[in-house]
C-alpha cells in the first residue's frame, strides 16, 4: 500500500536516480562543449574577416632558402651502359603576387665539384615565371650523382618556388627530381 507522500508512485530506485544524474551532468558538459565550440568558430571568424588566420603555413611560405635539387648527366642500364641524359633545371615562381630573386645556382658533380655557375642568368621572377637552366645531353661531366644547388631570397615572406630537374635520354626515356630546402651556409 502506497504511503501518503508518494502520490501513487514508487520510489525511484537507486539506480534509476544515479542514471538520471549521470545524464545530467552529460547533458551539461555537453552544452558546455558547444558553447566553447561556437565560441572558437566565431573568433576565427573574425580572424580570417581580419585577415589575421588567412596566412599560409610556414612550411609553405618562406624569405629565402637553398635547395638542393639531384640531377644525373646519365644512369646506367641493365648492363652498366651509361645513358646520356639531358638536364632542365626549373625554378618555378608559385606566389601569384610577389616577385622572388634567384641569387645563385650551381650545378655540381657527384665528387662535390662546382662544374658550372649561372652567374650571369640570374635574375628576378614574377609572380607564377619560371626560369629554366640546361645541362645538354652530351655533358656528361656530372655523372651520375650530379646536383644542383639553387639559392633563392624575397623582400617579403612567399610562397616557396617549385624546383626541379627534368632528365631526358634517346628514346623516350625521361625522369624528374624534386629539389629539397638545405640550410644555407
Amino acid at each position: 500500500m502506497p504511503s501518503a507522500n508518494d502520490n501513487g508512485r514508487r520510489p525511484e530506485s537507486r539506480r534509476e536516480l544515479i542514471t538520471s544524474s549521470i545524464g545530467a551532468v552529460f547533458a551539461i558538459v555537453l552544452v558546455g562543449l558547444v558553447i566553447v565550440i561556437a565560441n572558437h568558430l566565431e573568433e576565427l571568424d573574425e580572424r580570417i574577416a581580419d585577415g589575421m588566420a588567412g596566412a599560409l603555413p610556414v612550411a609553405v611560405v618562406a624569405k629565402g632558402r637553398a635547395v638542393y635539387v639531384p640531377a644525373y648527366s646519365h644512369i646506367y642500364t641493365g648492363a652498366g651502359e651509361p645513358v646520356l641524359l639531358a638536364t632542365t633545371l626549373s625554378v618555378r615562381n608559385t606566389d601569384p603576387e610577389h616577385a622572388l630573386r634567384i641569387d645563385r645556382v650551381r650545378y655540381f658533380d657527384g665528387a662535390g665539384e662546382v662544374l658550372r655557375e649561372f652567374a650571369d642568368e640570374l635574375l628576378t621572377l614574377a609572380p607564377m615565371q619560371t626560369q629554366s637552366y640546361r645541362i645538354e645531353q652530351q655533358d656528361a661531366s656530372g655523372g651520375s650523382g650530379a646536383n644542383f644547388l639553387v639559392e633563392w631570397s624575397a623582400e617579403e615572406t612567399v610562397n616557396r618556388p617549385i624546383i626541379e630537374a627534368i632528365m631526358i635520354g634517346n628514346g623516350g626515356l625521361s625522369f624528374s627530381s624534386r629539389g629539397l630546402p638545405v640550410d644555407r651556409r
